[in-house]
């Protein structure tokens, strides 16, 4: 891969600090059963990139922007994608793994480590690219089931080269794509020759430093990006997860959803304050606006 440089504008500091101090965790393990399995590195990290993902939650309430911080870890056979707390705790799992920890000491710690972090929402997920192979895509997802979605990538772009931006400082050129039921606009830049970015997207001759859909209702900025001279492991699960693809992923959030909601307004799910139990449904049913949406007729693969 052709060197390039970075302005210091870019360059991640206080980020990079911290990622450092979590690599210097060993007390740590899992007080719930979504950390109970091991995990094995499968790749090293060349070039760490953290995005904005700024998404709206509810459809109907153009008031509803979240915002959430994301990993993209790249490293020289393939990348994985997730949100911050995962980040966080695969790599301090990994860490203490066949350690004989106490819980109560590993509880503290995690907390510790987690300190205003949010867990999010709608980005409970972890992408790799080029996993297991070159040109496929594996998306894992926490829920209630360990889904697993593999499915052959295949981005259509359509380049735009006499459209030109700058951003960040670097010169960006624009890319169009369908898929998953949304029109989205990429911004990428050749001077950074990674063929990478965020969510699934991947395969345009440049780094994607911003990408939204057209109805600006889920988007992804780049804030910076770090060349890793630590050992830093891109890491996966080894847990069994149930085969899916990505379109009966998002039917399997929508049912469970709808499970939930049901379940809180039948009563098989006791709240002691109405209040409480009304404002957890409303909750349930405003998680409308998932990324991924399918309204048009193309298919994933597995």
């Amino acid at each position: 891969m052709a060197p390039f440089n970075l302005p210091e504008s870019l360059i991640i500091k206080s980020i990079s600090m911290k990622i450092k101090s979590y690599f210097s965790f060993i007390i740590m393990f899992l007080t719930l059963n979504s950390f109970s399995q091991d995990l094995q590195p499968i790749d090293s990290t060349k070039w760490l990139c953290t995005y904005n993902y700024e998404f709206l939650v509810d459809s109907t309430n153009k008031y509803s922007f979240r915002n959430d911080l994301m990993f993209l870890q790249i490293g020289s056979h393939l990348s994985k994608f997730s949100c911050e707390s995962f980040f966080i705790t695969d790599s301090a799992t990994y860490l203490t793994q066949g350690r004989n920890l106490d819980i109560n000491t590993a509880v503290a710690e995690v907390r510790k480590s987690l300190k205003g972090v949010r867990n999010s929402t709608i980005a409970m997920y972890r992408i790799y690219k080029n996993h297991p192979g070159r040109g496929m895509m594996s998306f894992t997802a926490f829920d209630d089931k360990y889904y697993k979605v593999q499915q052959k990538m295949r981005m259509n772009w359509k380049l735009e080269a006499k459209a030109d931006t700058v951003i960040l400082g670097f010169h960006c050129q624009k890319a169009c794509i369908t898929y998953a039921g949304r029109d989205w606009v990429a911004w990428y830049s050749p001077q950074i020759p990674l063929p990478d970015g965020p969510y699934k997207f991947n395969g345009l001759p440049g780094l994607i430093l911003r990408i939204s859909d057209t109805r600006k209702q889920h988007c992804f900025a780049l804030n910076a990006i770090k060349e890793v001279t630590y050992n830093q492991p891109i890491l996966m699960q080894t847990r069994s997860f149930e085969d899916i693809t990505a379109e009966d992923y998002v039917k399997a959030k929508r049912i469970d959803l709808m499970r939930l909601y049901e379940n809180l307004s039948n009563g098989t799910v006791i709240s002691s304050k109405e209040e409480a139990k009304a404002e957890a449904m409303h909750r349930i049913m405003t998680k409308n606006n998932f990324i991924e949406t399918y309204k048009s007729t193309e298919k994933s693969t597995k």
